[in-house]
């Protein structure tokens, strides 16, 4: 992982964070697809207005963390997006530092249902913020927690 950027980096962990904490039963995601849920990728180029009147992305989740670039472009953009609102939210520092956080943050602040492909990712993200453990997916976040420290 020496030659991956920061936001390659924090990418490799949310996706080995997915495998972890999968998604739960009922949700028919498999793993693999989980992840889309939370990070989307788009061709560089793409514009912002196109991807609030795309009807195919309607039904997706939101808000959802959306990357117009690849990881490996030094000309990638994030943006978190709102697509029945058409809110779009620009993120200026990269994945690592300011779009997951502005993300969980929007979800936690505006009361808004975790997607439930990605439940016990947002339940992990709230024992990081040190905040009160919200979901019924507590007592898988909770073994791996407790997994990571015992592995210290």
């Amino acid at each position: 992982m020496e030659d991956q950027t920061d936001d390659e980096k924090c990418y490799t962990v949310l996706v080995i964070l997915t495998h972890l904490l999968p998604p739960m039963p009922g949700s028919r995601c498999s793993v693999k697809s989980a992840i889309s849920f939370l990070l989307d990728f788009v061709p560089a180029g793409t514009s912002i207005a196109s991807l609030c009147s795309n009807p195919e992305m309607s039904s997706r989740t939101q808000p959802q963390l959306i990357c117009i670039g690849s990881l490996k472009s030094t000309t990638q953009q994030y943006i978190i997006i709102g697509r029945n609102d058409r809110v779009t939210i620009p993120v200026d520092d990269g994945l690592t530092c300011d779009a997951m956080d502005k993300l969980f943050k929007l979800y936690w602040v505006c009361n808004l249902a975790y997607p439930p492909q990605l439940s016990s990712v947002f339940t992990f993200f709230e024992y990081i913020y040190d905040l009160t453990i919200s979901t019924n997916r507590r007592a898988k976040v909770l073994e791996l927690l407790s997994k990571l420290q015992a592995a210290q």
